[in-house]
């Protein structure tokens, strides 16, 4: 019998709570309340599947508060308080805890979110589970995408993935090149400026940190409209790290994962005054593509045009 993934293991909790089919997936959670909506986003990190070797414990506390931080990014929400529960290996010496301290209070104060609370229990290996709130009465959702809309990402896609190969496989590399890459996979940057300014002139929008096949695909279903791609959002050197060893560009930006980038699609009218954000904010935005009535994503290559499945990290799975 097939085990179940991610994917199926939320649908049969969501069936269970009775939730069902009207249930749509967004990056936060939203609770109505009175005059406002109250959000909510949970993200959980586990030692063996989340942090390379050579991940400092600082660096592994911060990145724990990036990935929701990330996902509020992507709505125009500002967080503002974290509850955060950690899993502790027996006898983790103290220099360790308070180097993971030290990542949660520099990612606190990098990011203007109040840590109110938590829990600490002993575990297997080190687990930490960030809760953020926000407030807000505008979300852009994933599903709104319209015919004629611009497809953006707020940076550049493949430094990821190129860095896990390098870290993981060994692969060598030139110095500057892995220095860049291993920085993308060690502190990664979520983009909560650009995107608390610019996420009003968004049609739909969602976190990239499962990859962004899996993000470009699930904003096309969501919309339903097809998402053509005429452009990849890559560096000239993650560009020159595929030649040289003959690895698969396309897998490299869009198979990977833990970007932390915002994919969103923009209006035309709409697409200068986000262009003037970005630059403000030094955000190296990428036009990818464009929308269209239909569905899949599709990738366009020249004169070929070719479906572009779903790839990237699922949990159970990949």
């Amino acid at each position: 019998m097939k085990k179940p993934d991610e994917t199926e293991i939320i649908k049969i909790f969501q069936s269970r709570f009775g939730r069902g089919a009207s249930f749509v997936p967004e990056d936060l959670e939203v609770i109505s309340m009175s005059k406002q909506n109250f959000l909510a986003k949970s993200d959980m990190l586990v030692q063996s599947t989340d942090v390379p070797a050579g991940m400092k414990l600082y660096q592994v506390a911060r990145k724990s508060m990036v990935s929701c931080i990330s996902d509020f990014a992507c709505k125009g929400i500002r967080p503002r308080y974290a509850i955060v529960s950690l899993a502790i290996p027996h006898g983790l010496a103290r220099k360790m805890i308070w180097e993971l301290a030290s990542g949660f209070a520099a990612a606190s104060k990098e990011f203007g979110v109040k840590i109110i609370g938590g829990d600490v229990n002993q575990g297997k290996e080190i687990v930490i589970d960030v809760s953020m709130f926000g407030t807000g009465n505008r979300l852009v959702r994933r599903g709104g995408a319209k015919s004629g809309d611009i497809i953006i990402t707020s940076g550049p896609f493949g430094y990821s993935s190129s860095g896990l190969k390098i870290i993981l496989q060994g692969i060598k590399a030139d110095p500057g090149f892995v220095k860049k890459c291993k920085k993308s996979v060690f502190l990664p940057t979520p983009r909560l400026e650009f995107g608390l300014r610019a996420a009003r002139y968004f049609t739909s929008s969602m976190d990239s940190s499962d990859g962004l096949s899996v993000t470009l695909n699930d904003m096309s279903r969501l919309s339903k409209k097809r998402f053509f791609i005429t452009r990849m959002p890559a560096e000239k050197d993650v560009i020159e790290f595929s030649e040289k060893k003959k690895i698969s560009l396309p897998d490299l930006v869009f198979c990977g994962g833990e970007e932390y980038e915002i994919v969103a699609t923009v209006p035309k009218k709409n697409i200068r005054t986000v262009k003037k954000i970005a630059e403000m904010l030094m955000v190296p935005l990428f036009e990818i593509g464009y929308v269209t009535n239909g569905s899949n994503v599709i990738l366009r290559d020249g004169k070929q045009e070719k479906a572009f499945k779903r790839c990237g990290w699922v949990h159970l799975r990949s």
